[in-house]
């Protein structure tokens, strides 16, 4: 099966409100560190005017309902024993065999969508690939973010909201210090460290975050189902992720391996 490079339903309108909370958020959290709306719009023209100098060549994309779709598959395909490898990696699968093929993982995933249709949004964004031989490659652990032939795909809609869920979070946290309701699970850290263990913490990051993702999303899957009794329901999630600076001067106590005072 050969499948080609498609486009999805495009939708501003949906994005343009995800975007309007997003940076109505950022704002709030600007101000309540100090910032007044004056430095907040400077810093606003400014950033506007470095981006009209760069080309973007990522499209502006809502997947909607193909979104869960995509994304279950993508988790499943590394969990379930059926669909892994030796290695513990996502199997090699063909579209259609009578077994242990994409179609069968799509029905195990319970997505709505036609397993032709989900094939075709995973290939554009590059989360998987078709060989010659006809195969379906995993090619990330995850679906976000994607390339393609003429340029990059964001799942517009998606990426928005990770980017809402979390400042939304350090939004409730600010306001709780003023009594405003309580404050939620946020924590992050960071120090500076010998440029060279980049890609260890990175792998580390990777794979430590990975399966507390992992067991967050099992459990919430495990009650997606239950019926509220008050008839009321909320959005929950959790996230992680990996925070890079840039390079910095050594200030620690390590200088070519031996103890020295504080800088």
């Amino acid at each position: 099966m050969v499948v080609s490079v498609s486009s999805i339903h495009e939708s501003e309108s949906r994005g343009q409100a995800l975007l309007d909370e997003v940076v109505q958020h950022f704002t709030d959290l600007l101000e309540a560190s100090g910032a007044t709306m004056a430095m907040i719009e400077c810093a606003l023209q400014r950033s506007l005017e470095r981006s009209s100098c760069e080309r973007n060549a990522a499209r502006f994309t809502e997947l909607g309902s193909i979104l869960r779709d995509c994304m279950e598959v993508m988790c499943l395909w590394r969990r379930d024993l059926e669909f892994t490898d030796a290695d513990g990696g996502p199997s090699e699968l063909r579209f259609s065999s009578g077994s242990r093929d994409f179609v069968s993982l799509c029905q195990k995933a319970s997505c709505r969508q036609p397993a032709a249709s989900i094939l075709r949004a995973l290939v554009d964004f590059g989360a998987v690939a078709v060989g010659a031989d006809g195969f379906i490659r995993s090619e990330t652990p995850t679906f976000i973010l994607g390339r393609a032939s003429s340029g990059g795909r964001l799942a517009t809609d998606a990426l928005l909201k990770h980017l809402e869920g979390f400042l939304l979070c350090v939004h409730r946290n600010v306001r709780s210090i003023s009594g405003d309701g309580k404050a939620k699970f946020e924590r992050a850290c960071t120090v500076t460290v010998a440029v060279e263990l980049e890609p260890i913490f990175d792998q580390l990051v990777r794979r430590r975050g990975q399966e507390f993702i992992d067991s967050i999303d099992e459990w919430l899957e495990r009650h997606a189902h239950q019926a509220s009794p008050s008839g009321e329901y909320v959005e929950l999630g959790a996230g992680a992720y990996f925070v890079d600076f840039g390079r910095r001067e050594c200030r620690g106590r390590l200088v070519r391996g031996k103890d020295l005072e504080e800088i």
